[in-house]
């Protein structure tokens, strides 16, 4: 159950970044896809 809790867990994150209840990210998907990116250190 460990990775049903873990995507749970990643549909709640993204509705909050869509929300804009996240204050690190810029609006709109490209701003979306660049905070998520650095979030888990991935080169764009």
């Amino acid at each position: 159950m460990r990775t049903a809790s873990a995507t749970i867990k990643g549909f709640e994150v993204m509705r909050m970044i869509r929300r804009r209840h996240c204050l690190l990210c810029k609006p709109k998907v490209p701003g979306e896809i660049q905070f998520i990116n650095k979030l888990f250190d991935v080169a764009a």
